[in-house]
């Protein structure tokens, strides 16, 4: 007996096979795998990543820096003051005159703020720390140019802190809470001097200063001071003001100037000369370029790469 099977095969026309016989049982049918790796037309140059694996590296590349991961932020604090001072106008109900203008007091233990309009006249103050030191060691802990400051915070400390406290010498108005204005100076030529309530100085920043120190430099706030008691520090946030954060980071000597802005503030606070504690500085660092964004950026690339050159089987 002869059967005529028709096995269909596309795109030609139906092929007549013979067979002798019963018609044998199908082998079972068997898939094979078949690589497509580098099935690509003659000439057509290799790429690093083909397609869409282009587009998913650079979508999830973007993610990464669009959510970045932050470093931990470390605080470094700067308690070197190298020069401070505080310059009094005097007034008719200072004991130590009316005229005190041309005095300077950058040697006395304590630093000053208070209005024109208080018992004893005005009182301002200025500050010269010096980052060389913290910026060192944030360098030895990140490397230069790793880091950026995030936040900075000045403390200051009085061993007369108490609402109605008498500072104990005949010059200062009695300790009484209000506002005042921090300023950055851009101007650190400024001298201490050596001058004290007792023996003032005719040498050194004084109030005849005050228009030379404020004619370059920038207003960082106005603050409220609340006596909190003795020896304790009132801490107070600056702003990430460019030129503050950039005199900073630069490791060299950084002026903060002090005044009053209503007609109620007495403050006093501990100089470097005084009892501690002393003014302090707190640099808030944190590590740029962040770790985990490099290890996840790096992570994207790999993966990307993996993708696009792995094979493609079915």
């Amino acid at each position: 007996m002869k059967l005529i099977l028709k096995i269909p095969h596309w795109g030609h026309e139906p092929r007549k096979l013979a067979m002798a016989g019963p018609v044998a049982p199908r082998a079972p049918r068997v898939l094979t795998r078949v690589s497509f790796q580098n099935q690509r037309a003659p000439g057509r140059p290799t790429r690093f990543l083909e397609g869409h694996w282009i587009r998913a590296a650079i979508l999830l590349c973007a993610a990464i820096f669009e959510f970045p991961f932050t470093g931990a932020a470390q605080a470094f604090i700067v308690s070197n003051t190298v020069a401070d001072a505080f310059l009094a106008s005097g007034s008719a109900g200072n004991p130590d005159g009316a005229d005190l203008t041309a005095n300077n007091y950058g040697g006395a233990g304590t630093l000053a703020v208070a209005p024109a309009s208080s018992a004893k006249g005005e009182f301002d103050s200025v500050i010269m720390f010096n980052t060389a030191g913290a910026i060192s060691i944030i360098n030895s802990a990140y490397g230069a140019g790793n880091w950026t400051i995030t936040g900075l915070t000045l403390s200051l400390a009085s061993n007369v802190g108490t609402q109605g406290g008498n500072p104990g010498n005949a010059i200062f108005n009695t300790i009484n809470s209000g506002a005042f204005e921090i300023d950055w100076l851009s101007d650190d030529a400024w001298v201490e001097g050596t001058g004290t309530p007792a023996a003032p100085s005719s040498t050194g920043v004084n109030f005849d200063s005050i228009p030379t120190l404020l004619a370059g430099g920038d207003v960082l706030g106005t603050y409220t001071y609340t006596p909190p008691g003795n020896g304790a520090y009132a801490a107070y946030t600056l702003p990430l003001d460019p030129n503050l954060v950039a005199n900073a980071a630069g490791g060299a000597n950084l002026s903060l100037y002090f005044y009053a802005t209503n007609g109620a503030v007495s403050y006093l606070f501990n100089s470097r000369s005084g009892s501690a504690p002393h003014p302090e500085l707190t640099l808030e660092v944190t590590p740029t370029p962040e770790p985990a964004t490099v290890s996840l950026l790096a992570a994207a690339l790999g993966g990307g790469w993996w993708l696009g050159r792995r094979k493609r089987t079915f």
